[in-house]
C-alpha cells in the first residue's frame, strides 16, 4: 500500500462533528485511489455513530501541494467516503487563493467547499481540537494512535469471534434430543466431556486481561506500550463502553455455559441409567420368556408321593428365587436413575 497519512485524532468542530485532516504533503498524486477509499471508509467509521450524524469537517491542508490535486481528492472524497461531509476546509498559501478561486468556484459537490487560512480554522474548529501543524493545541502521536487503533481492533475481532463460539457452544448444549441406546450414551457423554474441555479452554482471562490493558490505557491512567497514552480522545473515549460491555458478556456467557453443562451432564447421565434399564429389562424378558417355555414343557408333574411333591416343591422354590436374582439389575438400574 502507498504510504497514506489522513488522521481522524478525535477533535470535534464547533458543532460536535468529527474532523478528518489531510495532512500537507507533496506526493498526494502518488496515493491509489484504492487504498485512499478504504483509508477514508476506516476512518469513517472510527468516530461514534451519533457523532457521526453530525457531518464530518474535513480538513484538506495543500500547503506544499499541486494545487491541480484537490478537485480529483475532493471528488474522491464525494464518490468513496461513507458518511456525510458537513464542509471541506482547504488550507492554501495565501497567494494562491485569489488566483485560484474563480477556477475552482465552477466546481460542483454536494457538500460545502471552502479555502480558508491556518488562522481562519477557528472560525470552525477551536484551538484545543486542532494539532500543532494548525496552531493547535491537541495533543496527538500518529505512531500511538495506529497502534492503539490496531490493538482495538485485534482485540474486537478476537472478542467477538470467540463470543461466537460461546454462542455457538450454548446451541449445542441447549439441545433437547437424548439417545436411545446405551451406546449412544455413552458416546454422548464422552462428547460433553469434551466440549466442556473446549469451554475450559476459552481465552476469556487472556482477552480481559487485553481490554483491562486497553482500558487503562485509553483513560490515562497508565503508558501505552511504555509511551504516553492519547489523552482527550473522544473517539477512544466512546469505546470504553463496549469494551466493557464484550467483556462482560464474555464472562457471563461462560458462566451460563458451565451451568448449562452441568445441567446437561446429569441428564445425559440419568438418560445413561434408563438406556440401562431398558437393556436390562429387554434381557429379562427375553429369559423370562425362554425359561417359561422350558418349565412349562419339562415341569408338569405335580408328584406321586409326599416326598416326590416336596422335591418338586423345592425345584419351584429354586427357579422362582432364580428369577428374582436375575430381574435384580434391573430393578437396581431402574431405581438410580430417577426422574431425567
Amino acid at each position: 500500500m502507498s504510504p497514506v497519512v489522513i488522521h481522524s485524532r478525535g477533535g470535534r468542530d464547533k458543532r460536535g462533528g468529527p474532523i478528518l485532516t489531510f495532512p500537507a504533503r507533496s506526493n498526494h498524486d502518488r496515493i491509489r485511489q484504492e487504498d485512499l477509499r478504504k483509508l477514508v471508509t476506516y476512518l469513517a467509521s472510527v468516530p461514534s455513530e451519533d457523532v457521526c450524524k453530525r457531518g464530518f469537517t474535513v480538513i484538506i491542508d495543500m500547503r506544499g501541494s499541486k494545487w491541480d490535486l484537490i478537485k480529483p481528492l475532493l471528488k474522491t472524497l464525494q464518490e468513496a467516503f461513507p458518511a456525510e461531509i458537513h464542509v471541506a476546509l482547504i488550507i492554501k498559501p495565501d497567494n494562491f487563493w485569489q488566483k485560484q478561486k474563480t477556477n475552482f468556484g465552477s466546481s460542483k459537490f454536494i457538500f460545502e467547499t471552502s479555502m480558508v487560512s491556518v488562522e481562519g480554522l477557528t472560525k470552525l474548529v477551536d484551538p484545543s481540537q486542532l494539532t500543532e501543524e494548525f496552531d493547535g493545541s491537541l495533543d496527538y502521536n500518529h505512531e500511538e494512535w495506529i497502534e492503539l487503533r490496531l490493538s482495538l481492533e485485534e482485540f474486537f475481532n478476537s472478542a467477538v469471534h470467540l463470543l461466537s463460539r460461546l454462542e455457538d457452544l450454548q446451541e449445542m448444549l441447549a439441545r433437547k434430543e437424548f439417545p436411545v441406546d446405551v451406546e449412544g450414551s455413552r458416546r454422548l457423554i464422552d462428547e460433553h466431556t469434551q466440549l466442556k474441555k473446549k469451554v475450559l479452554k476459552a481465552p476469556v482471562e487472556e482477552l480481559d486481561r487485553e481490554g483491562q490493558r486497553l482500558l487503562q490505557c485509553i483513560r490515562c491512567s497508565d503508558g501505552f506500550s511504555g509511551r504516553n497514552c492519547i489523552p482527550g480522545s473522544a473517539d477512544f473515549q466512546s469505546l470504553v463502553p463496549k469494551i466493557t460491555s464484550l467483556l462482560d458478556k464474555l464472562h457471563s456467557t461462560r458462566q451460563h455455559l458451565h451451568q448449562m453443562w452441568h445441567v446437561r451432564k446429569l441428564k445425559l447421565d440419568q438418560c445413561f441409567q434408563l438406556r440401562l434399564f431398558e437393556q436390562d429389562a429387554e434381557k429379562m424378558f427375553d429369559w423370562i420368556s425362554h425359561n417359561k417355555e422350558l418349565f412349562l414343557q419339562s415341569h408338569t408333574e405335580i408328584g406321586v408321593s409326599y416326598q416326590h411333591a416336596l422335591d418338586l416343591q423345592t425345584q419351584h422354590n429354586h427357579f422362582a428365587m432364580n428369577s428374582m436374582v436375575s430381574g435384580a439389575p434391573a430393578l437396581s438400574t431402574a431405581l438410580g436413575a430417577g426422574e431425567w
